[in-house]
Protein backbone atom coordinates (compact mmCIF):
# COMPACT_ATOMS: atom_id res chain seq x y z
CA UNK A 1 0.00 0.00 0.00
CA UNK A 2 2.86 2.35 0.84
CA UNK A 3 4.48 1.85 -2.57
CA UNK A 4 1.20 2.53 -4.35
CA UNK A 5 0.70 5.74 -2.34
CA UNK A 6 4.26 6.86 -3.10
CA UNK A 7 3.69 6.28 -6.83
CA UNK A 8 0.42 8.23 -6.64
CA UNK A 9 2.16 11.09 -4.82
CA UNK A 10 4.83 11.34 -7.50
CA UNK A 11 2.19 11.18 -10.22
CA UNK A 12 0.25 13.96 -8.49
CA UNK A 13 3.39 16.12 -8.22
CA UNK A 14 4.15 15.67 -11.92
CA UNK A 15 0.51 16.40 -12.77
CA UNK A 16 0.73 19.58 -10.69
CA UNK A 17 4.02 20.57 -12.32
CA UNK A 18 2.53 20.15 -15.78
CA UNK A 19 -0.49 22.20 -14.70
CA UNK A 20 1.79 24.99 -13.45
CA UNK A 21 3.74 24.97 -16.69
CA UNK A 22 0.55 25.17 -18.70
CA UNK A 23 -1.08 27.92 -16.66
CA UNK A 24 1.56 29.98 -14.87
CA UNK A 25 4.60 30.00 -17.15
CA UNK A 26 2.61 31.04 -20.19
CA UNK A 27 1.78 34.58 -18.99
CA UNK A 28 5.52 35.34 -18.76
CA UNK A 29 5.70 35.25 -22.54
CA UNK A 30 2.14 36.41 -23.25
CA UNK A 31 3.17 40.07 -23.59
CA UNK A 32 6.20 39.01 -25.67
CA UNK A 33 3.87 37.31 -28.12
CA UNK A 34 1.46 40.23 -28.01
CA UNK A 35 4.19 42.61 -29.14
CA UNK A 36 5.27 40.36 -31.99
CA UNK A 37 8.73 39.62 -30.57
CA UNK A 38 8.18 35.84 -30.57
CA UNK A 39 5.60 33.45 -31.98
CA UNK A 40 3.53 31.39 -29.55
CA UNK A 41 5.39 28.08 -29.92
CA UNK A 42 8.86 29.57 -29.52
CA UNK A 43 7.64 31.61 -26.56
CA UNK A 44 6.38 28.43 -24.86
CA UNK A 45 9.74 26.73 -25.51
CA UNK A 46 11.79 29.56 -24.00
CA UNK A 47 9.42 29.96 -21.06
CA UNK A 48 9.78 26.30 -20.12
CA UNK A 49 13.58 26.36 -20.24
CA UNK A 50 13.94 29.43 -18.03
CA UNK A 51 11.28 28.12 -15.62
CA UNK A 52 13.33 24.94 -15.15
CA UNK A 53 16.42 27.00 -14.33
CA UNK A 54 14.49 29.10 -11.80
CA UNK A 55 13.01 25.99 -10.19
CA UNK A 56 16.41 24.50 -9.46
CA UNK A 57 18.27 27.70 -8.52
CA UNK A 58 15.70 29.47 -6.32
CA UNK A 59 12.88 27.04 -5.63
CA UNK A 60 13.77 26.17 -2.04
CA UNK A 61 11.99 28.97 -0.11
CA UNK A 62 8.45 28.42 -1.36
CA UNK A 63 8.90 24.63 -1.28
CA UNK A 64 9.63 24.82 2.44
CA UNK A 65 6.66 27.13 3.06
CA UNK A 66 4.23 24.78 1.33
CA UNK A 67 5.73 21.67 2.89
CA UNK A 68 5.96 22.79 6.51
CA UNK A 69 5.01 26.47 6.90
CA UNK A 70 1.25 26.61 6.46
CA UNK A 71 0.26 23.86 8.85
CA UNK A 72 2.00 22.98 12.09
CA UNK A 73 3.64 19.61 11.64
CA UNK A 74 4.30 17.64 8.49
CA UNK A 75 2.05 16.99 5.51
CA UNK A 76 1.57 13.22 5.29
CA UNK A 77 2.00 11.40 2.00
CA UNK A 78 -1.76 10.83 1.73
CA UNK A 79 -2.47 14.50 2.40
CA UNK A 80 0.13 15.59 -0.14
CA UNK A 81 -1.37 13.37 -2.82
CA UNK A 82 -4.87 14.77 -2.23
CA UNK A 83 -3.60 18.36 -2.15
CA UNK A 84 -1.78 17.99 -5.46
CA UNK A 85 -4.58 16.23 -7.32
CA UNK A 86 -7.19 18.77 -6.20
CA UNK A 87 -4.96 21.77 -6.94
CA UNK A 88 -3.88 20.47 -10.33
CA UNK A 89 -7.41 19.51 -11.40
CA UNK A 90 -8.67 23.04 -10.78
CA UNK A 91 -5.78 24.54 -12.73
CA UNK A 92 -6.24 22.19 -15.69
CA UNK A 93 -9.92 23.20 -15.82
CA UNK A 94 -8.82 26.83 -16.04
CA UNK A 95 -6.38 26.01 -18.86
CA UNK A 96 -9.10 24.24 -20.84
CA UNK A 97 -11.42 27.25 -20.43
CA UNK A 98 -8.64 29.78 -21.28
CA UNK A 99 -8.82 31.54 -17.90
CA UNK A 100 -5.33 31.52 -16.33
CA UNK A 101 -5.66 30.35 -12.72
CA UNK A 102 -3.20 31.27 -9.96
CA UNK A 103 -1.79 27.91 -8.89
CA UNK A 104 -0.75 29.49 -5.59
CA UNK A 105 -4.44 29.96 -4.78
CA UNK A 106 -5.48 26.38 -5.46
CA UNK A 107 -2.53 24.65 -3.78
CA UNK A 108 -2.45 26.92 -0.72
CA UNK A 109 -6.20 26.51 -0.33
CA UNK A 110 -5.81 22.75 -0.65
CA UNK A 111 -3.11 22.69 2.08
CA UNK A 112 -5.38 24.70 4.40
CA UNK A 113 -8.33 22.44 3.65
CA UNK A 114 -6.29 19.30 4.26
CA UNK A 115 -5.31 20.63 7.68
CA UNK A 116 -8.99 21.07 8.52
CA UNK A 117 -9.89 17.63 7.21
CA UNK A 118 -7.04 15.76 8.87
CA UNK A 119 -7.14 17.68 12.17
CA UNK A 120 -3.84 19.57 11.87
CA UNK A 121 -3.20 22.97 13.45
CA UNK A 122 -2.69 25.89 11.08
CA UNK A 123 0.10 28.45 11.21
CA UNK A 124 -2.02 31.61 10.99
CA UNK A 125 0.97 33.95 10.87
CA UNK A 126 2.19 32.30 7.66
CA UNK A 127 -1.31 32.30 6.16
CA UNK A 128 -1.73 35.99 6.96
CA UNK A 129 1.64 36.75 5.34
CA UNK A 130 0.68 34.88 2.18
CA UNK A 131 -2.77 36.46 1.84
CA UNK A 132 -1.33 39.90 2.58
CA UNK A 133 1.18 39.40 -0.23
CA UNK A 134 -1.58 38.33 -2.61
CA UNK A 135 -3.65 41.43 -1.80
CA UNK A 136 -0.64 43.71 -2.19
CA UNK A 137 0.50 42.35 -5.56
CA UNK A 138 -2.32 43.53 -7.89
CA UNK A 139 -2.53 46.97 -6.25
CA UNK A 140 1.20 47.65 -6.51
CA UNK A 141 1.37 46.05 -9.97
CA UNK A 142 -1.31 48.31 -11.41
CA UNK A 143 0.40 51.54 -10.35
CA UNK A 144 3.97 50.37 -10.87
CA UNK A 145 3.43 49.01 -14.39
CA UNK A 146 1.48 52.12 -15.39
CA UNK A 147 4.32 54.35 -14.18
CA UNK A 148 7.00 52.30 -15.96
CA UNK A 149 4.95 52.26 -19.17
CA UNK A 150 4.62 56.06 -19.13
CA UNK A 151 8.35 56.45 -18.43
CA UNK A 152 9.35 54.09 -21.25
CA UNK A 153 7.04 55.91 -23.62
CA UNK A 154 8.96 59.13 -23.03
CA UNK A 155 12.47 57.69 -22.69
CA UNK A 156 12.61 55.26 -25.61
CA UNK A 157 11.84 56.74 -29.04
CA UNK A 158 9.34 54.95 -31.24
CA UNK A 159 11.63 54.94 -34.27
CA UNK A 160 15.17 53.61 -34.50
CA UNK A 161 15.17 51.52 -31.31
CA UNK A 162 13.28 48.43 -32.43
CA UNK A 163 16.12 45.95 -31.91
CA UNK A 164 16.92 47.29 -28.46
CA UNK A 165 13.25 47.08 -27.45
CA UNK A 166 12.90 43.52 -28.78
CA UNK A 167 16.04 42.42 -26.90
CA UNK A 168 14.85 44.06 -23.67
CA UNK A 169 11.46 42.44 -24.08
CA UNK A 170 12.94 38.96 -24.51
CA UNK A 171 15.16 39.45 -21.44
CA UNK A 172 12.12 40.59 -19.44
CA UNK A 173 10.10 37.55 -20.52
CA UNK A 174 12.95 35.16 -19.77
CA UNK A 175 13.50 36.62 -16.30
CA UNK A 176 9.78 36.49 -15.55
CA UNK A 177 9.67 32.82 -16.58
CA UNK A 178 12.70 32.19 -14.34
CA UNK A 179 11.10 33.82 -11.29
CA UNK A 180 7.81 32.07 -11.98
CA UNK A 181 9.55 28.69 -11.97
CA UNK A 182 11.40 29.61 -8.77
CA UNK A 183 8.21 30.69 -7.03
CA UNK A 184 5.95 27.95 -8.36
CA UNK A 185 7.92 24.70 -8.19
CA UNK A 186 7.22 24.49 -4.45
CA UNK A 187 3.53 24.23 -5.23
CA UNK A 188 4.24 20.97 -7.08
CA UNK A 189 6.81 19.37 -4.79
CA UNK A 190 6.28 21.06 -1.40
CA UNK A 191 3.60 18.56 -0.28
CA UNK A 192 6.12 15.73 -0.81
CA UNK A 193 8.42 16.89 2.01
CA UNK A 194 7.42 13.93 4.19
CA UNK A 195 9.13 11.56 1.72
CA UNK A 196 12.51 12.80 3.03
CA UNK A 197 14.05 13.07 -0.43
CA UNK A 198 17.03 15.21 -1.38
CA UNK A 199 15.52 18.65 -2.02
CA UNK A 200 17.62 19.40 -5.11
CA UNK A 201 16.44 16.17 -6.74
CA UNK A 202 12.83 17.03 -5.96
CA UNK A 203 13.28 20.53 -7.39
CA UNK A 204 14.71 19.13 -10.63
CA UNK A 205 11.76 16.74 -10.98
CA UNK A 206 9.31 19.57 -10.36
CA UNK A 207 11.15 21.87 -12.77
CA UNK A 208 11.12 19.26 -15.54
CA UNK A 209 7.38 18.74 -15.08
CA UNK A 210 6.80 22.51 -15.26
CA UNK A 211 8.89 22.71 -18.43
CA UNK A 212 6.92 19.86 -19.99
CA UNK A 213 3.62 21.55 -19.16
CA UNK A 214 4.81 24.81 -20.66
CA UNK A 215 5.80 23.09 -23.89
CA UNK A 216 2.62 21.04 -24.21
CA UNK A 217 -0.20 23.33 -23.16
CA UNK A 218 0.85 26.93 -22.55
CA UNK A 219 0.19 28.26 -26.09
CA UNK A 220 -3.53 28.49 -25.19
CA UNK A 221 -2.86 30.72 -22.18
CA UNK A 222 -0.20 32.76 -23.99
CA UNK A 223 -2.89 33.66 -26.50
CA UNK A 224 -5.38 34.48 -23.72
CA UNK A 225 -2.98 36.78 -21.84
CA UNK A 226 -1.58 38.47 -24.93
CA UNK A 227 -4.89 39.12 -26.67
CA UNK A 228 -7.94 38.68 -24.44
CA UNK A 229 -7.17 40.97 -21.47
CA UNK A 230 -5.58 43.94 -23.20
CA UNK A 231 -3.47 44.44 -26.31
CA UNK A 232 0.05 45.65 -25.54
CA UNK A 233 2.84 47.17 -27.55
CA UNK A 234 6.47 46.30 -26.76
CA UNK A 235 7.07 49.16 -24.28
CA UNK A 236 3.98 48.35 -22.26
CA UNK A 237 4.91 44.67 -22.40
CA UNK A 238 8.32 45.46 -20.89
CA UNK A 239 6.60 47.47 -18.17
CA UNK A 240 4.22 44.60 -17.38
CA UNK A 241 6.92 41.94 -17.26
CA UNK A 242 9.40 44.07 -15.31
CA UNK A 243 6.80 44.88 -12.67
CA UNK A 244 5.64 41.29 -12.33
CA UNK A 245 9.20 39.96 -12.10
CA UNK A 246 10.10 42.37 -9.27
CA UNK A 247 6.97 41.47 -7.30
CA UNK A 248 7.56 37.77 -7.94
CA UNK A 249 11.10 38.03 -6.60
CA UNK A 250 9.76 39.74 -3.46
CA UNK A 251 7.44 36.78 -2.91
CA UNK A 252 10.28 34.29 -3.39
CA UNK A 253 12.40 36.04 -0.77
CA UNK A 254 9.44 36.04 1.64
CA UNK A 255 8.72 32.38 0.96
CA UNK A 256 5.21 33.31 -0.17
CA UNK A 257 3.73 31.03 -2.85
CA UNK A 258 3.82 33.20 -5.94
CA UNK A 259 0.80 33.79 -8.10
CA UNK A 260 2.47 34.57 -11.42
CA UNK A 261 -0.88 34.99 -13.14
CA UNK A 262 -2.00 37.51 -10.52
CA UNK A 263 1.18 39.56 -10.88
CA UNK A 264 1.41 39.44 -14.66
CA UNK A 265 -2.25 40.02 -15.47
CA UNK A 266 -2.46 42.97 -13.04
CA UNK A 267 0.72 44.36 -14.61
CA UNK A 268 -0.67 43.84 -18.11
CA UNK A 269 -3.81 45.75 -17.14
CA UNK A 270 -1.83 48.56 -15.49
CA UNK A 271 0.51 49.08 -18.43
CA UNK A 272 -2.42 48.80 -20.84
CA UNK A 273 -4.16 51.70 -19.06
CA UNK A 274 -1.69 54.01 -20.79
CA UNK A 275 -4.02 53.64 -23.78
CA UNK A 276 -7.12 54.25 -21.67
CA UNK A 277 -9.80 52.09 -20.10
CA UNK A 278 -11.29 51.15 -23.45
CA UNK A 279 -8.22 49.01 -24.14
CA UNK A 280 -9.13 46.59 -21.34
CA UNK A 281 -11.53 43.64 -21.50
CA UNK A 282 -13.25 44.54 -18.23
CA UNK A 283 -15.79 41.72 -18.36
CA UNK A 284 -13.17 39.01 -18.64
CA UNK A 285 -11.02 40.66 -15.97
CA UNK A 286 -13.92 40.71 -13.49
CA UNK A 287 -14.92 37.13 -14.26
CA UNK A 288 -11.31 35.99 -13.82
CA UNK A 289 -10.99 37.70 -10.42
CA UNK A 290 -14.21 36.07 -9.16
CA UNK A 291 -13.07 32.67 -10.47
CA UNK A 292 -9.73 33.00 -8.67
CA UNK A 293 -11.30 33.75 -5.29
CA UNK A 294 -13.84 30.99 -5.84
CA UNK A 295 -11.11 28.46 -6.68
CA UNK A 296 -9.28 29.27 -3.43
CA UNK A 297 -12.33 28.51 -1.29
CA UNK A 298 -13.37 25.56 -3.46
CA UNK A 299 -9.95 23.93 -2.99
CA UNK A 300 -10.29 24.40 0.79
CA UNK A 301 -13.75 22.83 0.78
CA UNK A 302 -12.80 19.87 -1.42
CA UNK A 303 -9.67 18.83 0.50
CA UNK A 304 -11.37 19.40 3.87
CA UNK A 305 -14.30 17.25 2.76
CA UNK A 306 -12.09 14.44 1.47
CA UNK A 307 -9.98 14.53 4.64
CA UNK A 308 -13.04 14.32 6.88
CA UNK A 309 -14.40 11.36 4.86
CA UNK A 310 -11.09 9.50 5.16
CA UNK A 311 -10.81 10.26 8.88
Amino acid sequence: MGEILTALAFAAAIFMGISIGASSIAPAFGPVNSSGAENILRAALLGGIFALIGSVVQGRNVTETIGSGILIGEITLLQGTIILFIGAALVIISVLTDYPMPTAFTVTGAVIGSAVGFGDALNYDTIAMIIGYWVMVPIVALFMSYGIAVALRHLIPKEGSERFIQALLLVSGAYMAYTTGAGSVGLAVGPLQSMDLELNVVLIIGGLAIMAGSWMYSPRIIKAVSRDYTNLGPRRSIAALGTAAVLAQVGIQMGAPISANLAIIASVIGSGMVEGKSNMERGKILFTAVAWVGAFFLSIALTAGIGLLIQ
